[in-house]
């Protein structure tokens, strides 16, 4: 990696089917960006007529937290697979990276890569699986867990 680029951003790898999980990731994380303690990117970040692949890869390289919305729509997503989980998961290996993974369903994820990394919330307790208090408690705990790693 180019010594000028910083690594201090999260970056968000979901679904387009799971649109209303990064509604609300967006929606917990808000008052943290807000206050300016972190900076968070997601591919609907990117604007009209820009060159939607190079933003994604510069995104990848400010990445210093990764957050995966794992289901199993993520886990089929050949773009996913072959575009930003490659990337992420060298830069965790070589760069010190951080990949938190929140499970939203039920999935197959034992059978990849990311089941070497410890998840944000119990894989047996996906955030589908949990009434909206429950949900929304799990989803303030990710939020302090997403913060305090990019904050270290």
């Amino acid at each position: 990696m180019s010594e000028n680029i910083t690594r201090n951003q999260v970056f968000i790898s979901y679904s387009h089917q799971d649109q209303q999980w990064l509604t609300k990731l967006q929606k917990h994380l808000k008052p943290m960006i807000r206050n300016q303690n972190i900076v968070v990117w997601d591919d609907s970040k990117i604007q009209p007529g820009a060159k939607w692949r190079e933003e994604i890869e510069n995104a990848l390289v400010a990445a210093k937290v990764a957050v995966l919305l794992v289901s199993p729509d993520f886990l089929a997503s050949d773009f996913i697979a072959d575009n930003e989980l490659p990337p992420l998961l060298d830069a965790a290996e070589a760069e010190g990276l951080t990949i938190i993974w929140i499970p939203l369903t039920y999935s197959n994820y034992e059978e990849t890569e990311i089941e070497k990394y410890q998840s944000a919330h119990p894989p047996n307790q996906p955030l589908e699986s949990l009434n909206s208090a429950q949900e929304n408690q799990a989803w303030v705990n990710i939020c302090k867990k997403i913060k305090a790693v990019v904050l270290q």
